[in-house]
């Protein structure tokens, strides 16, 4: 995906980015997809979240998709889940969509 792409995808998700963090994402070699599937996801979930911390969290091979889905599926079901939380669970390798169906059953 290039810059423009991007930056199109985000305007018609009304997700705010700047043009300075696509391309921060990319002189670090990392692809934009999952950066944007993870900020528009949030965005659509009205969750606050520090938008830094993500990125560096991805920056650092973070799994940034699993976290948007702990972090909304948390504010869906009216837990309170802090960023960190779910980057630290995600670090020791919770997969939050399994374990939401998991308990669901």
């Amino acid at each position: 995906m290039n810059y423009i792409t991007a930056l199109i995808v985000c305007k018609v998700s009304g997700t705010p980015i700047k043009f300075g963090e696509l391309r921060n994402l990319r002189k670090n070699k990392k692809e934009l997809e999952p950066f944007l599937r993870a900020i528009i996801q949030l965005h659509k979930g009205n969750v606050t979240y520090d938008r830094k911390n993500l990125t560096d969290y991805y920056l650092n091979k973070g799994n940034i998709e699993n976290v948007s889905h702990g972090l909304v599926i948390a504010k869906v079901g009216g837990k309170i889940l802090s960023l960190q939380e779910a980057i630290e669970k995600d670090k020791i390798g919770i997969d939050f969509i399994k374990q939401f169906e998991k308990n669901k059953t």
